[in-house]
């Protein structure tokens, strides 16, 4: 069973409330400004100054989520491990990027040594896109503590963290994924039964030119009918950060994404769908959010599939 995510809902909801009190009043001054201010409905986002705090807290384990262990090797955060992008992956679907089984997790994970009790801080070298897919990964698999170290090596080196090449070795653990939490993935079929639906909403995080079937990825392009293109990388700042609470709330309410809806999120092989994800579900709390991993890799393929373009 997912945590009751209607506590943060509540919370998104009485924030937009204040925020729009505060901008009829009449003195506009500091105190408005004040109250416009909001914070992330959660605190899975970690900062530097939180992972030198943690630096030798033997509860927690620091991972660096990517497809190039060579840049690891040349360099990486003090005492993190890699953990290959690859490896939260089932290469023995069909569809490329299709979540990893968790018997596939729980190898990978037991190989760098992971406890189910630690907190995890992923990080990654590209504006924490892969360190959000593997955080979704993690969730739908339920580990309890996954934390994202905002903005990763770049954010790290500009801060004046020093990079470590010492390859730390562990002894193998024996994790064990949990059961799979299906409320926050979504399948073809999902996908084809909520189409119609008026209480669904799908974002395509992906570039227009996918979206618009100009970038042509799969057998057909084009996009799911109904959806609503927010490209993921609006959703972060030059320097590889998200962007304030604020921004985002305007950004995804502005294109029409509401609490009250439930919202699948897509792209092609479910990467950059899960950024989307974190960032609505796990930053601004939404209460119904699911990434759809198949994405137009399966979509685009299957010819029973309808789409507009």
């Amino acid at each position: 069973m997912r945590p009751n995510r209607m506590v943060p809902t509540k919370l998104l909801m009485i924030t937009l409330l204040t925020v729009g009190l505060a901008s009829c009043t009449s003195d506009g001054g500091q105190n408005a400004g004040q109250a416009t201010e909001r914070a992330y409905s959660t605190d899975v986002l970690v900062d530097t100054e939180w992972m030198q705090t943690h630096a030798d807290d033997p509860t927690v384990r620091v991972l660096e989520v990517g497809g190039n262990a060579d840049a690891y090797g040349e360099g990486h955060l003090p005492g993190a491990a890699f953990l290959a992008t690859g490896l939260l992956s089932n290469p023995d679907d069909p569809v490329r990027g299709q979540i990893a089984t968790a018997a596939q997790v729980s190898a990978a994970l037991s190989g760098i040594a992971v406890e189910r009790g630690q907190t995890l801080v992923l990080y990654d070298r590209r504006n924490n896109l892969t360190a959000a897919r593997a955080y979704w990964v993690l969730k739908y698999f339920q580990h309890a503590d996954v934390r994202i170290y905002n903005g990763g090596t770049p954010k790290w080196t500009a801060d004046g963290g020093a990079m470590s090449t010492i390859m730390v070795e562990y002894e193998p653990s024996d994790y064990q994924a949990g059961p799979a939490d299906p409320e926050i993935r979504t399948t073809w079929q999902y996908v084809i039964d909520h189409t119609d639906d008026p209480a669904t909403l799908f974002c395509d995080t992906r570039s227009p030119d996918e979206h618009l079937g100009l970038d042509v990825r799969a057998d057909r392009g084009g996009h799911i009918p109904g959806s609503i293109n927010v490209e993921w990388t609006a959703a972060v700042n030059t320097n590889g950060t998200f962007k304030s609470a604020e921004e985002l709330a305007a950004l995804y309410g502005g294109a029409g994404f509401t609490p009250d809806r439930e919202i699948i999120t897509y792209c092609q092989s479910g990467v950059r769908g899960a950024h989307t994800w974190f960032v609505l579900s796990e930053l601004l709390g939404y209460p119904s959010v699911r990434n759809y991993d198949g994405s137009w890799g399966e979509y685009g393929n299957n010819p029973d599939s309808p789409i507009e373009s």
